[in-house]
């Protein structure tokens, strides 16, 4: 009950609680709207509140959706109309090894017209025989009921419980993973990169596919490439097609948090070098350079102070926004309760860098088919948000 409550407060409005019914539509009215002045439009922002602490959203063809929730995983097929949101059903993500493992979540979703793709975290204790990781199910949207098929599974195992972050992206057959490098000594992440050699204190991080790396999935045949390492707590990624490059945003440690563009065969620096630097101000460890790209690939922009960046999309050239923000990149930000609208160049440098407040940690967020902006945030609730075809004048710039 804390939840909604808690989702009704930030809105402005006591908001009571629905009860939801998996096997049967339930209809869910904005409780409580606003409007956001930018440079260009008066954004309106409504919220909505949904059965769990929703964190995951992806967009379907139409103003179909996929609303996930991450430690329930709990994922809900919903439709978005002008100012409501209708829960239509759930989609049964498999059964984790260890029910009861708080590493079980689901930590990102993709969908296309076609398909549905779920990375689902598996727990296992430090003394099981199984294998804990993460797993990319790709459910049929023709067939939702269907057992998903399985691509993918990270390597190498993991026992006990660590902090599992990834983003998915699409191109034709080919799906992009990219993993947090988790596997770290320390809480500053003060540990090798995979293609790294004995780096700190004679240790040696392990071969994988997944731990600070992007990995290129085969959809058909199912067989994944190591394409690119050194990356730390993923924020998004997203197959830029008309650029035809793949963009990647990522926390630094204090400071440093970056935008990326993913080249084969590229090392992006963690932890062997990064803009930011650890936490409480404490000495970087010995082998790691604060302040510094060293030799490793540099970002394409770097936010200090950090903004915590999160999902990465484009704006389509059709839609709500399109007049003004047509191919534009948007990210999200935890930290600064924002979406950034990043004006990119002909040569894919950042020419400026628009703080849009929302007034909730955006953990997710994707664009409908006719351009309006869906976000689930960490305060367990959806926000809309769209054009209200006004010309004024309002508050700019926007908080920050």
């Amino acid at each position: 009950m804390r939840k909604f409550l808690v989702a009704a407060l930030v809105a402005g409005t006591l908001f009571p609680a629905h009860v939801f019914a998996a096997d049967a539509p339930t209809a869910i009215p904005a409780n409580g709207s606003r409007i956001e002045a930018t440079n260009f439009y008066q954004v309106r922002m409504e919220t909505f509140t949904v059965p769990t602490a929703t964190s995951l959203i992806s967009a379907v063809s139409g103003n179909k959706v996929f609303i996930g929730d991450r430690p329930s995983r709990t994922i809900w097929l919903a439709s978005i109309g002008k100012s409501a949101i209708t829960l239509e059903r759930t989609i049964a993500v498999p059964d984790p090894l260890n029910k009861y493992h708080k590493s079980n979540s689901i930590i990102d979703m993709l969908a296309t017209k076609t398909d549905l793709f779920v990375i689902a975290v598996d727990g296992v204790d430090s003394s099981s025989t199984a294998c804990g990781g993460a797993r990319i199910y790709d459910f049929s949207i023709a067939n939702l009921d269907a057992k998903p098929k399985l691509l993918f599974t990270s390597s190498p195992c993991v026992h006990g419980e660590i902090f599992w972050d990834a983003r998915l992206a699409i191109n034709g057959d080919t799906l992009y993973i990219a993993g947090g490098n988790a596997l770290a000594k320390n809480d500053d992440g003060t540990f090798p990169g995979p293609d790294s050699q004995d780096f700190i204190e004679g240790d040696k991080f392990p071969v994988t596919n997944y731990f600070g790396a992007v990995s290129a999935i085969n959809i058909k045949t199912k067989k994944s490439t190591l394409i690119a390492t050194g990356l730390r707590h993923l924020g998004g990624m997203y197959y830029d097609a008309t650029r035809k490059v793949l963009w990647e945003s990522e926390n630094g440690p204090r400071g440093g948090d970056e935008l990326n563009i993913i080249v084969k065969g590229k090392n992006y620096g963690w932890p062997q070098v990064t803009l930011g630097r650890p936490y409480e101000f404490l000495e970087s460890p010995k082998g790691v350079k604060s302040n510094s790209i060293g030799k490793s690939e540099a970002p394409i922009y770097s936010w200090t102070p950090s903004i915590s960046p999160s999902t990465v999309r484009k704006v389509p050239g059709t839609g709500e926004f399109s007049k003004y923000w047509n191919g534009d990149l948007l990210v999200g930000s935890l930290k600064g309760k924002q979406i950034r609208r990043l004006r990119i160049s002909a040569k894919n440098t950042v020419m400026y860098d628009e703080p849009i407040y929302v007034g909730n940690r955006i953990r997710s967020f994707d664009i409908l088919s006719d351009g309006r902006l869906l976000c689930a945030t960490d305060e367990g609730t959806i926000v809309l948000l769209s054009d209200t075809q006004l010309v004024g004048t309002g508050e700019f710039p926007a908080k920050s």
